[in-house]
């Protein structure tokens, strides 16, 4: 199966490497409610980091999903 990623996303995860403690900006929020920024705690398995979201609370996120670090 071939999975089609577009140019925007690749950009996104490809300028930066996560760490953890690191604020990132998610492409799109976990609720309606929960902020679209995250502290990333720690790497999950290869891809998913666990992260910190306020307004929501600690949740399991794709690597697709970070945008580049907040300053």
């Amino acid at each position: 199966m071939n999975i089609g990623v577009s140019p925007e996303t690749m950009t996104s995860v490809v300028g930066f490497t996560p760490e953890a403690d690191q604020w990132v900006q998610l492409r799109d929020p976990i609720t309606e409610y929960s902020a679209d920024e995250a502290l990333l705690l720690c790497e999950d398995v290869e891809g998913y980091w666990v992260a910190w979201i306020p307004s929501y609370g600690e949740a399991r996120v794709r690597r697709e999903q970070l945008l580049k670090p907040m300053n």
